[in-house]
């Protein structure tokens, strides 16, 4: 009983945590810096408070488990990196589909590694929402102005988008596999302090902006740290580690919902019929994943 309850507590962090990251796109639209730059505010606004949470907590992670943690972040901040990067190389259609394939390799990598069985409701659960995030990547894609794929990069772009998924699904499967042994605090600092070097490292290397020019621009950032980094990615590292790990990346599909959702609100980017066709699957597919975690 008391574990059924737990899992009920990380079902709702995570769902909760997707929520709020869906937040992050909204953002970094209206970022005074560029992509990367934004990331690495976002890291470093945030790591403070990480750092006192970490300080209190209980146990201390190990030589080996804190080496893994950063190596959790520097896999997600690669992943955001390749995400932009095949924006910009490949169809939105194609990124985002791909984007969207991390539960598929969350559910193949716990399944060899934690060997965590698949039962049918589960894997019905995964497809319904897969199906659900394909028809919303398609509809949102028809109504954006982005790059129309050339054919003598769009497979680079492709494989990125590809890559993105595959480092993310990385990250998530180190917080499942250390997220019984060490405290959530301790997980967001040094997974966040990692993202934070290789968002640096690539703000550099593009040479983009630093500063914001208003007040306006640092309040942006700073909610992207408090919100959608502490809160937002706390509570993903709470419920993923605490539940199967193709559950908890299902539930994860709260973000594009969200961030579609305000983007009708805040941008006029309205839902037409398909798209929400597409966000009642995901709803649909949460739903029966949820039903059926135990």
């Amino acid at each position: 009983m008391a574990d059924h309850s737990g899992q009920g507590k990380a079902a709702l962090a995570a769902l909760t945590g997707g929520a709020l990251l869906g937040l992050s796109p909204i953002a970094m639209r209206l970022s005074e810096v560029g992509p990367h730059a934004s990331n690495f505010w976002r890291f470093l606004l945030a790591l403070p408070i990480l750092a006192l949470w970490a300080g209190v907590a209980r146990p201390i992670p190990s030589v080996r488990q804190t080496g893994w943690l950063v190596f959790a972040g520097v896999l997600f901040g690669i992943e955001v990196s390749l995400w932009a990067a095949a924006l910009g190389l490949t169809t939105v259609t194609n990124a985002t589909l791909l984007a969207n394939l991390t539960p598929v390799f969350a559910a193949l990598f716990g399944w060899f590694l934690f060997k965590e069985r698949l039962s049918l409701p589960i894997m019905l659960g995964v497809a319904i929402s897969l199906a659900g995030a394909a028809l919303l990547a398609l509809a949102r894609a028809r109504a954006a102005a982005g790059p129309t794929g050339d054919p003598e990069t769009g497979w680079i772009g492709d494989a990125l988008g590809l890559s993105a998924a595959v480092g993310y699904a990385g990250y998530l499967l180190i917080l499942r596999m250390l997220g019984k042994e060490v405290n959530v605090g301790a997980v967001m600092f040094w997974a966040t302090l990692g993202a934070a070097l290789v968002a640096l490292s690539l703000a550099l290397i593009f040479h983009e902006p630093f500063l914001p020019r208003t007040l306006h621009g640092w309040l942006i950032l700073l909610g992207l740290a408090i919100i959608v980094q502490v809160c937002g990615q706390g509570l993903v590292a709470y419920g993923v580690g605490r539940l199967p790990i193709v559950a908890s990346t299902v539930l994860l599909w709260m973000q594009p919902l969200v961030a579609a959702a305000l983007s009708w609100v805040m941008f006029g980017e309205a839902l037409g019929p398909v798209a929400l066709v597409g966000a009642g699957l995901v709803l649909a597919g949460i739903y029966v994943v949820q039903r059926n975690r135990a």
